[in-house]
Order: structure tokens, then sequence, then C-alpha cells
């Protein structure tokens, strides 16, 4: 059985703990990485504003001075993140297939690490006050495409292995998980879903599935592995099956 996971029920990124003691001192790193420009910024705003002519200044934006030190970290945890992850990339590659869920395959292994490094940034990220920020900045940054006009603000959706194209409207709720765990294989396919596609409310899409252009899938449905929804259908159904 397929089997999504989250933090803060946002982004799908498990991590087998295996892998989570072995590698837990790189989550620290990037955490501690993306402190520095925060520390840069607060030094500078206390060396300006802290002295006896301007310390009035300096509780009068002192709440201007929070609000961007949230921004600040928040984009300092997604530039040091990137960077990792871009070395993790040139060491071993991603790439779909079935693989075992072993401590010893590579592509198991290497996609454990990649989630590792991507749950800081998704977790300061998740609080967001602009959730479109979330998926339709953030999750573009690791790799995800996602087009022009299309709604994705209140649902999952796995950070690679992610084509979403213009006009797509995906309902509140709806989980997109390019990855699936199934007892001792681990599955890793590609989702694509064309221009106007409509996803209701409440929607599970499993690896592989395709959804054509101006397909629908019904609220409270969820695909099978590599399902594909024809152009100008309509789907629903656990499993989603044609209406007629």
């Amino acid at each position: 059985m397929f089997q999504p996971a989250s933090l803060k029920l946002d982004s799908p990124t498990p991590i087998d703990e295996r892998f989570r003691n072995k590698y837990l001192i790189l989550y620290f790193i990037i955490i501690l990485l993306s402190f520095l420009p925060v520390s840069l910024f607060e030094y500078s705003y206390i060396q300006y504003f802290w002295k006896k002519d301007t310390i009035w200044l300096f509780f009068l934006f002192f709440p201007l001075n929070i609000f961007i030190t949230i921004y600040i970290l928040q984009l300092g945890a997604l530039v040091f993140s990137s960077l990792f992850l871009l070395v993790i990339k040139l060491v071993y590659s991603p790439k779909e297939g079935v693989f075992k869920r072993d401590i010893y395959d590579k592509d198991y292994k290497y996609w454990n690490i990649r989630n590792l490094i991507k749950k800081w940034p998704l977790f300061i990220m998740s609080s967001h006050p602009f959730p479109w920020l979330k998926n339709r900045f953030m999750l573009r940054f690791f790799g995800a495409k996602i087009g022009k006009h299309t709604i994705c603000d209140n649902c999952w959706i796995s950070s690679e292995f992610i084509n979403i194209e213009d006009n797509v409207i995906i309902g509140m709720g709806s989980t997109i998980l390019s990855f699936g765990i199934e007892q001792d294989r681990f599955i890793i396919k590609k989702i694509i879903i064309k221009s106007n596609a409509l996803v209701g409310a409440k929607c599970i899409i499993l690896p592989g599935t395709i959804i054509e252009e101006r397909a629908k899938l019904g609220a409270f449905s969820y695909t099978e592995y590599n399902s594909l929804l024809k152009e100008d259908l309509i789907y629903n159904g656990n499993p989603a099956k044609l209406k007629e």
C-alpha cells in the first residue's frame, strides 16, 4: 500500500529512520547555515540603530525587523538546501523506476538524503502567511514544474518528478505523490498534469499518473499507479474509473 507522509501536512518528504539517524548532522548544518544571513542582518540592524540618538528608531522598526528576519531565514534555508541538493544530484542523479526499499540501494538512499535536505525549508515555509510562495515558488526552486495560472495552494505536492502545466485547478486537500512505498519496493515516477485539467478536493494522485488536457478527476477519488486520464473525459471513484 502506498504510504504518504509529510511534515506539518505539507509537501510529503518522508525519511527512512535508518537514514535520518545516519545523516542527521547534515540537517543541522543546513539549519545553522540558514541562520547566517539572519545573524548578519541583525548585527547590522543593532549596529545602525542601537545608538543614543537613534534608539527610538530601533524600537519603531522592530516589528518590521521581525518580519524581514522571517523572510531572510526562509530564503537562507532555501538557498543553502538548494546548494546541498545540487551537490547530491551531481554525485547521484535522480531517476525514475522501481527500486528496492533497502539502505544499500542507491536510488532509495539518495532519495532519502534529498528529502532530508529539503525538510528544514519545507518546515519553515509551511507556516508562511502566503501559501502560494510555498507551492508556486519553493517547489519550483526544487525542480517541480508548475505552470502559469495554476491553483494548487492548499494541497500536498511532491518536490520532484512533477510536471503541472498551465491553468490547472487542484482541489483543497489533494495529494500528488511522485513516489510510493509498497512493502519492500520503492517506486518513483513522474506525474504529468496537462493544461486545463481539474482535480477535485481530497484526491490522491499516485506515481506515473498522466492527466491529459481538460480531463477531470472527481472529488475524493484516487488514481492507480501509471493511470492515464484521457482528455475531455471525467473520472471518479476509488480507484478512478471513466464516468459513464
